[in-house]
């Protein structure tokens, strides 16, 4: 890939093997309001903020919420997560990104995750790998909007036909190509045809691995 040297990473299903952790505590949180959500439902909000998420779990289930009870969910939905996640890395990520730094390319995380998960993530050996770290927190929209990928090509001062996006979810992958940026994406948490919008498909990060750095 000529002239590609910045790659910006999603975090759940790219970098972290979180999913587990975030349907099981929406699940539980869910139940407190006899709220239930399949988890294809779930994996397929991956990357959307969790106010973002909860609204559209109450719109597709026909109900009326006041703020203050999804609020609430929200919440509770953080406190257990915070409880249960515990930091595993997805297969080739480690090897892969210090392949990546150490080829002098830009890397940066792009997620809809708090920063204070995220910092939990980034202590298995990953502190001073991403120039960048763009959080739910740090945007006024989350994925599907292009603002948290173009966010992060701002603050890398990159160019967007040198950077590469890689992604496991549709919302997250409308951002990166709403943002005009090139997106591959890995069959970590969903299959093909939901990832049909991105520019290449992968079976998992080795394989992308193998692609780039070839």
């Amino acid at each position: 890939m000529k002239n590609i040297n910045t790659i910006i990473f999603d975090m759940d299903g790219v970098v972290v093997d979180g999913m587990p952790y975030h349907i099981q505590s929406w699940k539980e949180a869910l139940s407190t309001i006899d709220m239930s959500v399949s988890d294809l439902e779930i994996y397929l909000m991956e990357g959307m903020t969790g106010r973002e998420t909860m609204d559209v779990f109450v719109s597709k289930s026909n109900r009326s919420l006041s703020d203050e009870t999804a609020e609430k969910v929200i919440k509770l939905k953080r406190k257990i997560f915070n409880e249960i996640f515990t930091v595993t890395l997805m297969k080739g990520i480690k090897d892969f990104l210090f392949e990546l730094k150490d080829r002098r390319y830009n890397l940066a995380l792009v997620t809809g995750t708090r920063l204070e998960v995220v910092k939990k993530v980034l202590q298995v050996g990953l502190d001073g790998i991403f120039k960048v770290i763009v959080t739910g927190e740090s945007v006024n929209n989350g994925k599907p909007d292009p603002e948290p990928y173009e966010k992060a090509v701002e603050e890398l001062g990159a160019r967007k036909e040198d950077c590469i996006v890689i992604e496991n979810a549709p919302a997250g992958i409308t951002s990166a190509k709403s943002a005009g940026l090139t997106c591959f994406a890995v069959q970590t948490s969903l299959p093909e045809e939901y990832l049909k919008d991105a520019d290449r498909i992968f079976r998992d990060i080795d394989d992308v691995s193998k692609f780039l750095l070839k």
